[in-house]
């Protein structure tokens, strides 16, 4: 029902009838009018345009009652002609009601709305406000309001009835008498109503519209401004309530939002006996059907991400994949009509006048099984993954349906913001579709005095899933057949509860994001800009332009959670993989076709021999010697390749340790360092044959270890003031990270394709690869074609696969059991599927890298570059052996003109040469002289050259003396060559002078001299003599210091 009670004001004109005769003075005013059955709407078609200021409306319901209340005051009259004589006389009032009933009712009705649009768009919030302001207001911007048409109809009509007279007499007598005459004129009036009402009562509406808008057409004035912030309880609750809360309970901001707000809890957040809100009813069903067709269900068809690389620019990732499509699509959401109770929107804090709390409750109220429960919140969306690339073994495309059931979500929000009082009260009608001019009156609280930075800040935020969370899977379209299967990992996933931990540390992370300063700082940046671009609001009054704003800072916890699913994911990605190359059967050797050049310009790795004399001994003595078994310097019997790595390379633990040059970086509170790589077995070969020929251009390889694997170690901080790691930083202490992958029993199984051309080998000139990045391209410039033939790597077991310091205990412990389960379940599967993995997917991509490389050495500019010809003077030593700075410190230019290849060979034999054992010899005797020694001999430390070495006949004729002499030097022995001390001094620059080098050794150092001995025959046969002597002479020396300073001018351009 609608009851107007303007008429009832003090002011108004609301008299309706006057009479005064000879008899009485009768006034009749109208108190009241009451309209019911405005529930009954059967059609509604309103805002038809018709003109530039008119409006069409048709109405039809199906009853309405009309109360009018009248009030009638009777006095004796005043008139000198008066029958009665009763000026004393009081007057009589009686206040009665007439009633009557209409019965389907159609009404149109046309009006004329002329709005001065300066007047409405001035008009300011905070006037508004307050109900008894509304509509004056609003009349105030009227400039001219009338109903241009007005017609009723109606089937039928009640009879009256008048109530409310002081005699009930009276009250039968007036009903009965107007009963009568309805019954009599009920057609008639019938009739005449559209007349009557377009005749006479439009006339009368326009005349009360106008008086209306005369006499409360003025806008009441805002308030004078308000300083501070609104107080939420005061502006959403209503003034009892906000007292309660600890707000003023003065209704500052009036009550009109307090009204909304009641309404809204009323109507829309009140709950039936299940818990479920009357919102679901009346707004969620209609608005998701008119959506997709469907109750509670949205259904967003169509690309909702589409992240493709259409074409992969750089060549060297055309090796992999072509192109790259990541797509989301067809997002269908159901069971969006269960919001229940507990709900609760911008409900203000009690104890802050800035804070709001907001709790949305979705989906069932009890705990029901996920499959069971139809009436769960379900979200279902396309994902296709798609690899292009014809030659790309990691060539797919998979479209999944994924979908994920949520039986129970509650969402939680506390948000804090200070809205400026004065800008919300003076808000103007005509920005009120501004978002910019809303966002402004979130003022920055630099400005306020409170912690924020930001007008508006998440508190907290959080989700809550009690029922926990469903994933299904299935394939649409995927080239890769075991995806079919992948609900079985999701079951696995589920079970080891691996979506409830990323779950919940997505929403920790995403909570700490919302509640950090990053993003209060976009706010406040958003804020900023919002109040320069808001039309009423003085450019001057923004907030400062230079003000900075925090950058992004990552917290703890958010790189504890990326380095947990960092972890855990490359352990899924394993197991997709793994099902997919299970009994995959493996493919044969490929053909690497040769194609444009002879093959009798290819050289033959069966006969190296015909390029070098000495190539296949040496290939020959290298294979024996690397893959035969040695006893290693701490006495173990073990392979020659690890006796090398461990004399050259390895430290005491049989680790090779590989330091890192990049250092990482520095970003968003991040520290990453980079401390090295270790590579794991290399001291374990069980078995190593490489570079066995099984064809003129082709070698195959064998090699097995009983271990091998690899760990990084990182030093890892995190700028989070809200832990002990700020203190830590300020000592510049990192925490050490490592991450560790260790197999077992490996082999690789490898054959590979060589096709070298024999006449660009020869003419390869030494200046081309002085740099060592041009090494690999004058390589791959000689090279016809290469390929991978084979490819099998089997293992044994997985040893360890593991992650160790900064990450939390629980992390930890999550992390270490989530690896055993999937040891437990799929590493058979893994370990089984690899041959094939190696085979199918491994050997193809290193194929394209190789050929990546070599058709870049061919194309025009990556080929193997000609030595530098403005070389035209005397090679510099110093520049061609030391560092910039070394060279400089000896005045040499410092410039890399001859490339670097012979800075880093002088720099690894200075410091392979340099290193000292306790006794103060070099390593070299380890490394090269033990080892050179024992070959020659057997006996290490000595070289022994039996029979005649030297040998010499010459004839004498001195004095009289005429006679034949010989001699001869053989079975010459050294011993003790590997007693030489440190430092070693090989090649080395010498000051101011750009063709001498410098060589200093000393031999004899420590317990054992250097021992030469050998025979010497002397004999001579003359005309008076005949002699014949064999001698065995020694030498012993201790401490031998050999110097030797060469003088050495090489053309640069024959170099």
């Amino acid at each position: 029902s609608l009851i107007s009670g303007f008429f009832s004001d003090e002011n108004s004109n609301n008299i309706i009838f006057e009479g005064h005769d000879k008899l009485t003075e009768t006034t009749m005013s109208l108190v009241s009018i009451r309209v019911q059955g405005l529930d009954t709407f059967k059609e509604l078609d309103l805002l038809n345009v018709v003109g530039n200021y008119t409006v069409r409306n048709l109405l039809k319901m199906e009853r309405l009652t009309f109360s009018i209340e009248l009030e009638a005051t009777m006095m004796a009259s005043s008139l000198s002609s008066s029958f009665i004589d009763a000026s004393n006389a009081k007057p009589i009032t009686e206040v009665f009601t007439i009633a009557f009933t209409a019965n389907d009712i159609g009404i149109d009705f046309t009006i004329l709305l002329a709005l001065n649009e300066m007047t409405l768009g001035t008009i300011q919030l905070g006037s508004m406000l307050h109900t008894t302001n509304i509509l004056p207001c609003l009349f105030s911007a009227i400039d001219k309001a009338s109903f241009t048409g007005l017609a009723l109809t109606v089937t039928d009509l009640v009879p009256p009835t008048m109530t409310g007279f002081l005699d009930r007499g009276i009250d039968q007598i007036m009903s009965s008498g107007a009963t009568a005459l309805f019954n009599m004129y009920e057609k008639a009036l019938i009739r005449a109503m559209p007349n009557f009402f377009q005749l006479f009562v439009k006339d009368v509406i326009n005349d009360y519209i106008d008086g209306v808008v005369s006499l409360l057409g003025k806008c009441p004035d805002t308030k004078p401004p308000m300083s501070g912030f609104v107080d939420f309880r005061d502006l959403f609750l209503d003034p009892d309530d906000a007292l309660a809360s600890g707000g003023s309970g003065d209704a500052p901001y009036g009550n009109v939002i307090p009204w909304i707000m009641d309404i809204i809890d009323d109507q829309l957040f009140s709950a039936d006996e299940s818990g479920q809100l009357s919102v679901n009813e009346l707004m969620v069903r209609p608005l998701t059907k008119s959506q997709s067709g469907i109750e509670g269900s949205l259904h967003f068809n169509g690309t909702l991400i589409d992240l493709n690389k259409r074409q992969v620019t750089r060549k060297i990732w055309t090796s992999f994949a072509d192109n790259l499509r990541l797509r989301l699509s067809d997002l269908h959401l159901s069971g969006l009509d269960s919001m229940r109770v507990p709900t609760e929107i911008l409900s203000p804090k009690s104890s802050s006048a800035h804070t709001l709390e907001n709790k949305i409750s979705i989906g069932v109220t009890e705990n029901v099984s996920i499959t069971d429960n139809s009436d769960s919140l379900r979200a279902s969306f396309g994902f296709e993954l798609l690899v292009g690339g014809e030659n790309s073994p990691l060539a797919m495309n998979n479209l999944m349906d994924l979908e994920l059931i949520v039986p129970s979500l509650d969402i939680l929000a506390m948000l804090r913001a200070t809205v400026e009082v004065d800008r919300l009260m003076k808000f103007p009608l005509k920005d009120i579709t501004n978002v910019d001019c809303w966002i402004s009156t979130l003022w920055s609280s630099k400005n306020s005095g409170i912690e924020s930075d930001a007008g508006v800040a998440i508190e907290y935020l959080n989700m809550v899933l009690d029922d926990g969370m469903m994933v299904n899977a299935s394939c649409i379209s995927c080239t890769n057949q075991m995806l079919n299967q992948f609900n079985s990992v999701l079951s696995f996933l589920e079970d080891q509860e691996w979506i409830s931990n990323i779950r919940s540390r997505a929403i920790l992370i995403g909570s700490q994001l919302a509640r950090g300063e990053w993003v209060q700082g976009m706010i406040a940046k958003q804020i900023d800009s919002s109040s320069r671009r808001c039309p009423h609001l003085n450019f001057e009054n923004s907030m400062p332009l230079a003000q900075k704003y925090q950058k992004f800072e990552t917290t703890r916890e958010m790189v504890d959670g990326v380095l947990y699913g960092g972890m855990t994911l490359v352990q899924v990605i394993a197991i997709v993989m793994a099902q997919k190359h299970t009994g995959v059967d493996l493919p044969p050797p490929v053909d690497i076709v040769v194609s444009g050049a002879d093959k009798t310009e290819l050289i033959d790795l069966t006969d190296l021999g015909s390029i070098l004399s000495w190539g296949d001994m040496v290939l020959d003595e290298a294979r024996t010697y690397l893959g035969g078994v040695v006893e290693s310097k701490r006495g173990e019997q073990v392979l020659g390749i690890t006796n090398l790595l461990q004399s050259l390379i390895l430290d005491d633990d049989g680790l090779l340790k590989i330091p890192i040059i990049d250092k990482g970086f520095i970003a968003g509170g991040v520290e990453l360092s980079l401390y090295n790589v270790t590579l794991v077995g290399l001291d374990s070969f069980a078995k190593f044959e490489v570079l066995k020929t099984s064809g003129p251009q082709a070698f195959g390889n064998i090699i097995r270890l009983d271990k091998l694997g690899v760990t990084l170690r990182m030093g890892l901080s995190v700028e989070d003031p809200n832990t002990e790691q700020l203190r830590r930083l300020n000592t510049n202490k990192l925490e050490t990270i490592t991450v560790s992958l260790i197999f077992k029993d490996v082999e690789i199984d490898t054959s590979v394709m060589l096709a070298l051309d024999r006449e660009l080998m020869r003419s390869m000139k030494l200046g081309s690869i002085l740099s060592i990045d041009n090494i690999s391209s004058c390589l791959f410039s000689t090279i016809h074609a290469i390929g991978i033939q084979k490819l099998v790597m089997t293992l044994g077991n997985i040893d360890e696969f593991s992650i160790a310091g900064f990450v939390s205990a629980a992390t930890q412990q999550e992390i270490d059991d989530f690896t055993a389960a999937v040891f437990t379940n799929y590493k058979p599967m893994i370990i089984e599927s690899l041959p094939a993995f190696t085979a199918t997917v491994v050997r193809p991509l290193l194929n394209n890298v190789l050929q990546y490389f070599m058709e870049k050495a061919k194309r025009e500019g990556g080929a193997c570059r000609e030595p530098d010809e403005s070389l035209t003077g005397i090679v510099d030593f110093r520049d061609l052996f030391l560092s910039q700075s070394k060279s400089v410190a000896l005045l040499g230019s410092g410039l890399p003109k001859y490339g670097d290849l012979f800075r880093v060979l002088h720099s690894f034999i200075d410091d392979v040469i340099s290193a000292t054992n306790d006794l103060g010899q070099s390593n070299i005797n380890d490394l090269i002289i033990s080892k050179l020694t024992d070959n020659q001999s057997n006996s290490t430390g000595a070289l022994f050259f039996p029979g005649k070495l030297f040998g010499q006949e010459f004839d004498i004729a001195l004095n009289g003396l005429n006679a034949v002499v010989e001699i001869a030097v053989s079975d010459v022995r050294l011993s003790s060559l590997d007693s030489i001390g440190a430092p070693i001094r090989l090649l080395q620059p010498v000051e101011g002078e750009a063709s001498i080098l410098n060589n200093s050794v000393s031999v004899g150092v420590g317990p054992d001299a250097l021992r030469v001995s050998f025979k010497l025959f002397v004999a001579g046969e003359g005309d008076d003599v005949k002699i014949s002597n064999e001698l065995e002479l020694g030498l012993s020396l201790k401490n031998l210091s050999v110097i030797l300073e060469l003088l050495a001018e090489i053309e640069e351009q024959a170099f």
